[in-house]
């Protein structure tokens, strides 16, 4: 069974680095977002002046980069491979769904460190700033909203059937998370029940608890709410998808 997760391990990393459109939106997109919106508020402050736009957005780009990864490679990949019939070949051997899965979150949150990487460079070129937070605590927050969105987008694979389909949906359901979550437009400027609104979406609750691991306040009372949130959502979209779950596209 080990040789043959290891050997399933390896394949879907190959057929993944295959896909240019899957690299672009998950490597090349982040890093695009995170340079423009510097240029854009690079020299803007919050909190009074207190806080530069490295400090209040670089963690809310860290989730960006999740959510990237959930929606644009996690489950249209999925797909994908469903198109394909790569999953009906999986029938014969002793692998079930959750090998898929454990090789999905894991080689997400390879190319999530790929992009990681790449936002961290760009904030040092514009900048000039690396990151002075916990390690500690940023990577425990980092996990937690890890399994909560990527098992979300491998619940939405789980649903489609057509890899255009599982992009464009995607692609739909990024822009209210980017919007409603406070990543990239402070929740403080929209109307009060669109900050009630934004209570619901799950990519709030990763924002707050990256931003609690940036300022080292995670390991605090105030994180405890959303890393349950996130939690159950995770664990609830994975049980889904576990009977969503279909080998084939047909």
């Amino acid at each position: 069974m080990n040789a043959a997760l290891k050997a399933y391990f390896v394949l879907d990393f190959n057929l993944v680095f295959r896909e240019r459109m899957v690299l672009f939106f998950t490597f090349l997109l982040p890093a695009f977002m995170y340079a423009f919106f510097g240029m854009m508020f690079g020299d803007a402050s919050y909190g009074g002046g207190a806080v530069s736009f490295y400090d209040e957005y670089t963690a809310s780009f860290i989730g960006l980069i999740l959510l990237n990864v959930a929606l644009m490679n996690v489950g249209p990949v999925l797909v994908i491979y469903k198109e394909m019939g790569f999953f009906r070949r999986l029938l014969v051997t002793p692998l079930d769904m959750s090998a898929v899965w454990l090789s999905a979150i894991t080689r997400s949150f390879v190319i999530f460190m790929i992009g990681f990487v790449e936002m961290v460079i760009v904030g040092w070129l514009m900048f000039h700033q690396l990151p002075q937070t916990s390690l500690v605590e940023l990577f425990t927050a980092i996990l937690v909203s890890a399994f909560s969105l990527f098992s979300f987008g491998f619940m939405l694979g789980a649903f489609f059937k057509s890899s255009n389909a599982a992009f464009n949906a995607g692609i739909f359901i990024f822009q209210p998370m980017l919007l409603l979550s406070g990543a990239s437009i402070p929740l403080d400027r929209f109307p009060p029940f669109v900050t009630q609104l934004a209570q619901v979406v799950p990519m709030t609750h990763v924002v707050d608890v990256l931003r609690l691991a940036w300022r080292g306040e995670y390991f605090s009372p105030a994180g405890l709410t959303p890393t349950v949130l996130l939690l159950l959502l995770g664990t609830a979209c994975a049980l889904v998808a576990r009977r969503a779950f279909r080998w084939s596209s047909m």
